[in-house]
C-alpha cells in the first residue's frame, strides 16, 4: 500500500515539475521576445539618428549657401556705385 501511495506521489510531483517547466519556458520565450524587440527598436532608433543628422547636415549646408549669397549679395550691393548715387539722391531730397 505504501508502495502504491509513493508511486501516487512521484507522478503528482512529477507533474506538477512538469506544468512548472512549461512555464519557465514560456516565460523565457516571452522574455526573449522582449529583448528581440527591444534589439530593434533600438536598431530603429539609430537609424532613425543617423537619417536626422544627415537631414540636418543637408539642412544647414543649405543654409550656409544662402547665407553666402545673401552676404555676395549684400557685398555686391555695398561696393555698388549706383547704390551709392541713389542714396546720395535720396539724402539731398
Amino acid at each position: 500500500m505504501l508502495w502504491i501511495l509513493g508511486i501516487v506521489l512521484i507522478a503528482t510531483i512529477g507533474g506538477f515539475g512538469s506544468e512548472y517547466l512549461k512555464h519557465q519556458r514560456k516565460m523565457e520565450k516571452m522574455r526573449i521576445d522582449a529583448i528581440d524587440k527591444q534589439l530593434e527598436l533600438e536598431r530603429l532608433k539609430q537609424e532613425n539618428f543617423l537619417l536626422e543628422n544627415q537631414h540636418m547636415k543637408s539642412e544647414l549646408e543649405r543654409i550656409k549657401e544662402e547665407n553666402k549669397k545673401l552676404l555676395e549679395a549684400k557685398q555686391k550691393d555695398k561696393d555698388s556705385p549706383w547704390l551709392i548715387e541713389e542714396t546720395k539722391a535720396e539724402s539731398e531730397e
